[in-house]
């Protein structure tokens, strides 16, 4: 038996002596966190479980319909501690760094509670009584897929557009490079089970706000372009945000509007909701690797995809990432890190 065979079989096990569950995911969740979240919850229930959802960020509003008839609650702490009380297993889903599910990681510290991790980041080894990462798969809507049919269960429709939505999202709908032949037979199932892909691509594409595209113009006005045009960064402000009235998670897509420039290696958004909290954003075309970058900084992710929140202004954030994406990119052809804005 493999170790990912013997990974999911605990998982499996882990369910099954389990009655009452929370689930939870990373801060600012996605589609990916919300589909997976979503779709475990209705299996569990399908089982006879108990289930709650529970994050630390609220769910963007191109994912909230996904939830309709699952709710996913915001960190209270009080209500964090009753559920806690209430659950005698928390799944992670969609990450496995303590860290990155927020204010919920104090309340492990107070409770007797099992937890198990089912993650396809290959940044962190994940740390739960189970641990089922696989970073082999496109998506951890992917892994939430394979577990529950290896389980036995067909997704209802509900759950099977959650689990096309975490898919089609965390693989830039089917453009970016972990997009493979087992993501598009996952997709292929998923609409042969009822998914609409026309609809499901609407509901999380039409939800843009006229302020938010203002906000996505503001930022892109001032867009850099670095290292021969080989690196974007763009950056969003505080006093943008105010002026905007948005929120740190609706910067969601902004970071892959610059891959579409010619010549682009790597993209970095530097977001900065309020002073000295900023959140880093970085997305490779597939030729160099960025994980690391951000893992080195305590965050991690893909290695075309990854990110960190850091205690830091923009200044010292830029100060931090940019010359390694210097060093990255320059390496591509051997030619020394220029270092200047072109």
């Amino acid at each position: 038996m493999s170790r990912s065979d013997a990974d999911r079989a605990a998982l499996h096990a882990f369910v099954e002596r389990h009655a009452a569950f929370l689930l939870t995911t990373h801060v600012n969740p996605d589609g990916d966190a919300i589909g997976s979240e979503v779709a475990f919850a209705r299996w569990l229930r399908s089982k006879g479980k108990r289930v709650r959802i529970l994050n630390d960020s609220p769910t963007p509003l191109a994912f909230a319909w996904l939830a309709a008839d699952d709710p996913v609650e915001l960190y209270d702490e009080a209500l964090a501690e009753t559920r806690f009380a209430e659950a005698d297993a928390l799944v992670v889903l969609d990450t496995g760094n303590r860290l990155r599910i927020g204010r919920l990681s104090r309340h492990i510290d107070l409770h007797t509670i099992a937890i198990a991790v089912v993650d396809h980041h290959v940044t962190h080894e994940g740390f739960g009584q189970v641990n089922v990462i696989e970073p082999e798969l496109a998506s951890a809507s992917s892994l939430v897929y394979e577990l529950v049919r290896e389980a036995g269960w067909s997704p209802d429709l509900a759950a099977a557009e959650a689990l096309y939505v975490g898919l089609f999202t965390d693989t830039g709908n089917f453009r970016y490079s972990n997009t493979d032949a087992t993501a598009h037979r996952m997709a292929a199932d998923l609409v042969a089970a009822g998914v609409d892909p026309q609809v499901c691509s609407m509901r999380v594409s039409a939800t843009l706000t006229p302020g938010r595209l203002r906000f996505f113009g503001e930022v892109l006005a001032a867009l850099e372009m670095l290292e021969g045009g080989r690196i974007a960064v763009i950056e969003a402000t505080p006093e943008q945000f105010a002026r905007h009235g948005l929120t740190g998670p609706d910067t969601e897509g902004l970071v892959d509007m610059p891959r579409v420039i010619a010549g682009v290696e790597v993209v970095a958004l530097f977001s900065e909701v309020e002073a000295g909290k900023v959140k880093v954003s970085l997305r490779s075309m597939g030729r160099v690797t960025i994980d690391q970058v951000c893992a080195r900084h305590g965050g991690g992710g893909h290695p075309h995809a990854a990110g960190v929140q850091m205690r830091a202004s923009r200044a010292e954030a830029r100060e931090r990432i940019l010359p390694e994406l210097t060093r990255i990119v320059a390496a591509l052809d051997g030619t020394p890190a220029a270092g200047g804005t072109t």
